[in-house]
């Protein structure tokens, strides 16, 4: 080596020396919740205000049931106006517009190469070799229900007291039988007609009445059949099993609520009441979920019970996330493994509420989150390696709509959970140490400096056994900090730039977490994640994605919202491409 090489190394090696080696850096660990991963592959459902969110929340359902074409390829509503062709694989293939309006009777079925769909009583077809964007066609035809089957390319449909033969390719009605009040129809293997009314199931054959050992008590609603099978549906994510006699064949086949089954088994709250299955191949189904979530179910002959293995779908809303230390994420309905894939069914699932607020992670990795189920208030609490627990409150609570943020903190020796509306107000409750509801514990005032239009979320950073600890909540793009005021709280700070440059400030609308000294926040509009020490000012530490620039590979996010921190660990809700993205803070070479 020569003089000039060697004094250059060692000037080298010595200004190492004064440079830190590391730094901190954001990596993405995985994917949750999107069958499809990333990229054009993403599943999408279409908008979900006022459909899928009320049909997850027992209202409206946004699944009519899934349809199995000749290859292979599966379809099912997602969201309002907008049909899904999906991979069996997971990934979405493409997307057709379909009418914006849900109700519960809707229905999908296919006859050759043509979907019919009932939707709000009126009767629509498309073709499965339609291009991406088709519109399906309006028959102009009222009906209450249709079969899922069909017979010679026609599928069996109920208006006003007669049952129809429609062909979808043509929009062509043959009438059939007359009968009052029909809540269901198939259609069997050898076409013969079966429609339920009043809980049974009566059998029509070339038009006339089977009388000998009809009409049978319904399996459930949705009936259909499959592989030589009956199958019904009820709540909790519930399926029926019968066979070609309607005989129980074993009866309940997955689920086992809604009197099923005396005792308490594992839900699918996602599934919650299934809207119509398909056979895919021997021992494979698909059923479509209630929200529009497609379930691959797997036929287990030795336990004669199905298995859920595949979960097609997206993660198209989040008002609450959780996520404890061993990397376990929790999602409105139940839970996630950090190893999990993005196409990994939902576990340790629980009844599903109507509306959710910010879930926080206690010290002892127990999750609290205020919600709203079944028209009541109630409060979720409890490890994220079980299934968590569920307290309505009867009367007296002062829990709010609208819920936006919550935080946990202590106050004269009492756990206190704050919950916040969009507006700012607040209530407050005393929790035990497991996060469970025990009293009220009266209003609570964020008294900021001036005023604030929306709040998205807060975090709480502990200042030592002494003192009260600093509340900080996100607001209009900005951090705000406060102090304790008796019960309340004064706003003591408020940042949303750290530097003079346009990359140094935050964008008009944030969310945030706080755990292991680490602020994190999710940048909505600048399409970022960034890393702040919590207890120091100064710029971000760590960042994820590329400033202002939108995206859907692994590296990039579009619209992140509701974030969840644990040690160096967070998953936040990548609203844009409507999955969860798993992201650890990594030492990193300069």
């Amino acid at each position: 080596m020569s003089l000039r090489n060697l004094f250059l190394c060692s000037a080298t090696a010595a200004l190492a020396s004064l440079i830190p080696a590391r730094a901190e850096g954001i990596i993405c660990e995985g994917i949750l919740g999107n069958s499809g991963e990333q990229g054009q592959s993403l599943v999408r459902f279409g908008n979900v205000s006022g459909s899928l969110k009320g049909a997850i929340g027992g209202g409206t359902a946004s699944g009519m049931g899934v349809a199995c074409d000749r290859m292979g390829s599966l379809w099912d509503r997602g969201g309002a106006g907008t049909l899904n062709r999906y991979a069996p694989d997971g990934r979405l293939l493409a997307q057709y517009k379909i009418p914006s309006g849900i109700d519960r009777s809707d229905q999908l079925a296919l006859a050759r190469d043509f979907l019919l769909m009932q939707i709000q009583g009126k009767l629509y077809s498309l073709p499965i070799t339609a291009p991406a964007g088709t519109e399906a066609k309006a028959l102009e035809r009222d009906s209450a229900c249709i079969s899922f089957n069909s017979s010679n390319g026609a599928i069996a449909s109920f208006s006003k007291g007669k049952i129809f033969w429609i062909k979808p390719d043509t929009g062509d009605a043959t009438e059939s039988v007359s009968m009052a009040n029909v809540q269901g129809l198939e259609v069997g293997a050898d076409g013969a007609l079966y429609a339920v009314t009043d809980g049974k199931v009566f059998k029509y054959v070339d038009g006339r009445p089977v009388s000998e050992g009809w009409p049978k008590a319904v399996p459930g609603e949705r009936m259909q059949f499959l592989d030589g099978h009956f199958f019904g549906h009820a709540w909790h994510g519930t399926i029926r099993r019968f066979d070609a006699d309607l005989e129980p064949d074993p009866g309940v086949v997955l689920g086992g609520a809604s009197g099923s089954f005396i005792g308490h088994l594992d839900q699918n709250s996602e599934l919650s009441n299934g809207r119509g299955m398909a056979f895919l191949r021997t021992n494979l189904y698909a059923v479509s979920g209630f929200g529009g979530t497609l379930q691959l179910l797997q036929w287990l002959p030795e336990k004669r019970q199905m298995q859920i293995v595949r979960r097609i779908g997206a993660v198209p809303f989040c008002s609450g996330l959780g996520l404890d230390r061993n990397g376990r994420v929790w999602w409105h309905f139940g839970a996630w493994n950090w190893s999990d894939k993005p196409d990994t069914p939902i576990v340790q699932g629980i009844n599903s509420p109507e509306e959710l607020g910010q879930a926080v992670m206690l010290e002892n990795d127990n999750m609290v989150a205020p919600a709203w189920m079944w028209g009541k208030p109630a409060f979720y609490s409890g490890p994220l390696k079980d299934e968590i627990k569920t307290d309505r409150i009867e009367s007296g609570c002062a829990l709010m709509h609208g819920l936006a943020a919550s935080a946990v903190y202590k106050n004269k020796d009492k756990q206190i959970l704050l919950v916040i509306d969009k507006s700012g107000k607040g209530v407050s409750f005393n929790i035990s140490p497991e996060g469970k509801y025990q009293s009220e514990a009266g209003p609570v005032l964020l008294k900021t400096a001036t005023p604030v239009k929306e709040w998205t979320t807060l975090a709480f950073k502990e200042q030592g056994q002494s003192g009260p600890g600093t509340l900080l909540g996100a607001a209009d793009g900005a951090v705000i900090e406060f102090s304790a005021d008796g019960n309340d709280w004064k706003e003591t700070r408020r940042w949303s730039e750290w530097e003079t440059n346009a990359a140094g400030r935050f964008g008009g609308k944030i969310y945030i977490s706080l755990d292991a000294g680490s602020l994190w926040v999710s940048d909505s509009d600048r399409q970022r994640v960034l890393v702040f020490n919590a207890g120091a000012a100064g710029k971000p530490i760590a960042s994820f994605g590329t400033d202002d620039k939108a995206g859907s590979d692994s590296g990039s996010i579009c619209n992140p919202q509701m974030i969840a921190a644990r040690g160096g660990r967070a998953v936040v809700h990548d609203a844009g491409n409507q999955r969860l993205v798993e992201l650890r803070l990594k030492a990193i070479a300069k």
